[in-house]
């Protein structure tokens, strides 16, 4: 394939799998849109001076660029584990770590192939290996492809991917989402890595995590969205799901499919992760249109929560300590500092107690009143701010953002994030 056709071809591809328009990306690279519109239609070719400007707009290298692989890449290098389900669940890694399949069936791979992939039902199917493989406290990579289910419903934790959860003392990772977002959750080791949604139902995802020792980096159809701090405590007695974790909580059993499942003991690199991805001559797909139902799924407010009361200022610390020494509640978060509490029981909803009366010191007098939401509160403050809203500053609780808002009409109430 000669150069301008190659050239012309990724650009377009990698402008649509990173989201932009021939606007944006013109007005990255300093051109008209008329001339990212004849790149594209192999009309004319970028001048070589920009080649590197546009690997850094795609975030890839050059090579990838070109639609090059890294044909000297060891991708065997430090496996410890290799699902690759043709036919059967066995490691062909080396280790002889093979999995028992529970329920799942065989259906059509990525690519189209019968009986290369293994299909959840999302009610009691899945995979297990036992005893999983080893994992390296030191460095660590997980590959996998999935597509999430029609029936997939995005609300809380569920759709567990890949987990090694036991519950109690033996608790990994589990791969999995909270709300429209896939999340690699450590069990209240927060922060951590996760891709914001949406999440599209049918369509074929690359996920990998790789941990250098101290960063854990969750990469999406070879893309870097996040990066954390953090620690990996191996347990190697745990087993290995695949499709759902340890417990029988019906919400994290995966509908949809799973392919292509690695485990590393070292970091791959991101060109790595990037090979994995386009392995065997994967073209990247468009990413779809939000249909109507994943549409409402993207709502700003998602819903009123909890047990909500006004307690006054005086006494909002009293209030709190009788329900917690009376009724076995658990400051969640806030006190009396904050003006407000949030108290948790074991199971059912938390009782969050607000302040009221005449407090010059506190700028902001919050509401009973909370919603949940899914944006990013920052952005949501400033948008609110310029619609005339009044706000508060974004405040941290550890588990949780909160932003008090007094609408133009004189109401109050609180949106929180939780984090993930």
């Amino acid at each position: 394939m000669d150069y301008s056709k190659n050239i012309s071809e990724r650009i377009g591809k990698l402008r649509k799998q990173n989201g932009m328009t021939q606007e944006q990306l013109a007005q990255r690279m300093g051109v008209t849109y008329q001339a990212v519109s004849k790149w594209e239609n192999g009309l004319s070719c970028p001048d070589v001076s920009l080649l590197p400007q546009l690997s850094d707009a795609f975030k890839v290298s050059l090579d990838e660029l070109f639609g090059r692989s890294l044909r000297n890449a060891d991708l065997r290098k430090g496996l410890i584990a290799e699902y690759l389900f043709q036919g059967d669940a066995k490691d062909s890694s080396g280790q002889d770590r093979h999995a028992s399949v529970i329920g799942a069936t065989l259906c059509e791979d990525r690519f189209g192939r019968p009986n290369n992939a293994y299909a959840f039902d999302g009610k009691d199917d899945y995979i297990v290996a036992q005893p999983a493989p080893l994992l390296n406290e030191e460095g660590f990579s997980l590959s996998v492809w999935c597509s999430f289910g029609s029936g997939t419903k995005f609300e809380g934790w569920h759709s567990a991917i890949v987990s090694q959860d036991g519950h109690h003392a033996r608790r990994v990772f589990q791969l999995s989402t909270l709300d429209a977002s896939i999340t690699f959750h450590r069990f209240m080791s927060y922060p951590e890595p996760y891709a914001e949604g949406p999440i599209h139902r049918n369509y074929w995802y690359h996920l990998a995590v790789t941990y250098d020792g101290s960063h854990f980096r969750l990469f999406r159809n070879g893309q870097l969205v996040s990066e954390e701090q953090g620690r990996l405590k191996p347990e190697g007695e745990e087993p290995l799901y695949i499709g759902r974790k340890s417990t029988d909580e019906p919400y994290f059993f995966f509908q949809g499919k799973i392919d292509d499942l690695r485990m590393y003991d070292r970091p791959l690199t991101p060109d790595e992760v990037n090979e994995l991805f386009l392995e065997n001559g994967w073209e990247p797909l468009e990413t779809p249109e939000l249909l109507d139902d994943e549409l409402q799924e993207q709502r700003v407010l998602e819903y009123l929560e909890d047990i909500q009361m006004i307690i006054h200022c005086d006494r909002i610390h009293e209030a709190a300590e009788w329900y917690m020494s009376n009724f076995g509640f658990k400051r969640h978060a806030g006190g009396p500092d904050d003006h407000f509490y949030i108290l948790s029981l074991y199971k059912g909803p938390d009782l969050i107690m607000s302040a009221s009366g005449d407090d010059n010191n506190y700028a902001w007098q919050v509401s009973p009143v909370f919603y949940r939401t899914k944006m990013d509160l920052e952005k949501l403050k400033h948008r609110l701010d310029s619609a005339g809203a009044a706000t508060g500053p974004v405040r941290d609780e550890g588990f949780a953002y909160f932003l008090d808002v007094t609408d133009p009409f004189g109401n109050a109430l609180i949106l929180s994030k939780h984090k993930r």
